[in-house]
């Protein structure tokens, strides 16, 4: 019968070591795997918070821009409708329409000889520019139901359209 040879001891050794390079190798790979799916677990994390930072800055934008218009009201003083620029920064080009044709627009003068307390001084239209504090009037035509309508750009040049019933639209700016 002949006996196994089960080699000389560097052979051993070598083996040992080559086992031992493997089992090393696999746990790195096993390592990195991890590394990355924790990686993209992170990237995930910071790509909806920067998302969700993005939308809060995209609404407060939206907020900013709406706020001077916001700032434009319209006032009845009987017949008359007056359109007051309550923001701090002008607005321009503005218009006073109604759908029955062109309306009496003037600008305001406050006086007590007037039936409904202000004087309509005739301006034309579009008005280059309303500033702070300042108001353009009209006469509210009698037996229509709809709006007198005010469109304006305000000082980010944004246009916008406001009804006399205080419902406000952004007019979208076209190409």
């Amino acid at each position: 019968m002949s006996a196994i040879n089960w080699g000389d001891a560097p052979t051993w050794l070598g083996a040992v070591f080559a086992a031992a390079a493997a089992a090393a190798a696999v746990w790195t790979l096993k390592s990195q795997r991890d590394q990355i799916g924790e990686q993209r677990v992170f990237i995930a994390e910071q790509s909806a918070t920067l998302a969700l930072e993005r939308a809060a800055l995209v609404n407060a934008a939206a907020d900013r821009r709406r706020a001077q218009a916001e700032e434009i009201v319209w006032e009845r003083h009987g017949w008359a409708l007056v359109l007051t620029n309550h923001s701090r920064g002008p607005i321009a080009d503005v218009r006073l329409q109604h759908p029955s044709g062109v309306l009496d627009t003037g600008s305001v003068e406050h006086t007590a000889a007037s039936t409904n307390g202000i004087m309509l001084h005739p301006v034309a239209e579009p008005y280059p520019v309303l500033g702070s504090s300042q108001q353009l009037g009209c006469t509210r035509p009698e037996r229509s139901p709809d709006p007198v309508i005010a469109m304006f750009t305000d000082d980010s040049g944004v246009r916008w359209r406001l009804d006399e019933h205080g419902k406000l639209d952004e007019i979208p700016s076209t190409p």
